[in-house]
């Protein structure tokens, strides 16, 4: 993992210097620079879809345990964002810290349940974000659209592929299962050991999935406004520097661009991948490629903020134990 960590974080540097190179540098600081004293607006923006984001996963959590808050939830969900922007896993290598931080307040089990069903709806709502937004936003009459769009959806047909087998494993007892197949294959001690948690896990998560489908559909609602959110964010930057976008192209945009993220699991937050689909995203909607970039690295910047405040929280968090 330490391996693909370093390989994908230069292949992605990589990238990012080819485009860099091919737009001109010039025209990406002159875009840069438009935005002015309106970064603060940037900076503050993803307070919204974080917000929605918990509430996402405090739907979760409040059917078996109402008690935990709403802030406590929020700074344990910044905390694991932050390790999954760090982390080259596909946005999750920071599930098991939220478990491991919520676990505190309630069984590990339970913890362990939330984080993965509310990852589910998360995933599932990002399927639909990206279906849509490839089909509602994009333009059909420049020679680069039908070049590429045979690849846009065969990428998005194996992310729902994906999502689709994610969901149904987690509804079919299948952790204790996978444990036990790896032990026989292995005859790893550990794994014997762990069988009777993974049980207790595969059971709660279960009977979420038997007893708790409201919760999971108003979970799925608020992960789907979400990722909206973060597509009106470029709107907002666009109209900051002087270049209004319709929401369905920023939709469009940041679809192709999260599609992308996805697809650079190699690399931590999807570096180089992310940026590529801004660029890519700009010339399929004829824009200048050098705004693509640009923006990217406007939201590169505000994510490295934000990254910032959630190891800030799990410094908080993971003090109270010291």
């Amino acid at each position: 993992m330490k391996y693909f960590r370093w390989v994908g974080l230069i292949l992605g540097l990589a990238i990012i210097a080819v485009l860099v190179h091919h737009v001109g540098w010039g025209e990406i600081r002159h875009s840069l620079t438009l935005l002015s004293h309106g970064y603060w607006v940037v900076l503050a923006y993803p307070v919204l879809w974080v917000l929605c984001n918990t509430q996402g996963w405090q739907v979760i959590v409040d059917a078996h345990h109402p008690r935990v808050a709403f802030a406590s939830l929020f700074k344990i969900r910044m905390a694991g964002e932050s390790f999954n922007a760090l982390l080259p896993s596909g946005y999750v290598g920071g599930e098991p810290l939220k478990a491991t931080l919520l676990s505190k307040q309630i069984p590990l089990r339970d913890a362990t349940s939330s984080v993965l069903v509310a990852k589910a709806a998360q995933s599932v709502g990002l399927v639909l974000f990206i279906g849509l937004g490839l089909t509602l936003g994009g333009r059909s009459d420049l020679p680069i659209v039908r070049q590429t769009g045979p690849y846009q959806w065969v990428a998005l047909g194996l992310l729902l592929a994906g999502v689709s087998l994610f969901v149904v494993l987690l509804s079919r007892r299948s952790l204790s299962r996978f444990a036990k197949v790896l032990h026989g294959w292995t005859g790893y001690a550990r794994l014997a050991a762990w069988e009777p948690r993974l049980i207790a896990l595969d059971d709660t998560i279960g009977r979420f999935y038997r007893e708790g489908k409201g919760a999971f559909f108003k979970s799925f609602f608020w992960h789907t406004a979400g990722w909206m959110i973060g597509a009106l964010e470029l709107c907002v930057i666009f109209y900051l520097i002087g270049h209004p976008l319709g929401f369905r192209e920023a939709w469009f945009m940041g679809a192709l661009a999260q599609l992308a993220c996805v697809m650079g699991l190699f690399a931590p937050a999807g570096i180089g991948m992310y940026e590529g689909g801004h660029y890519l995203a700009a010339q399929l909607l004829g824009l200048p490629p050098a705004l693509g970039v640009s923006v990217a690295l406007i939201r590169r910047v505000r994510e490295l903020a934000w990254n910032g405040m959630g190891l800030y929280f799990f410094w908080r968090l993971t003090k109270k134990d010291a």
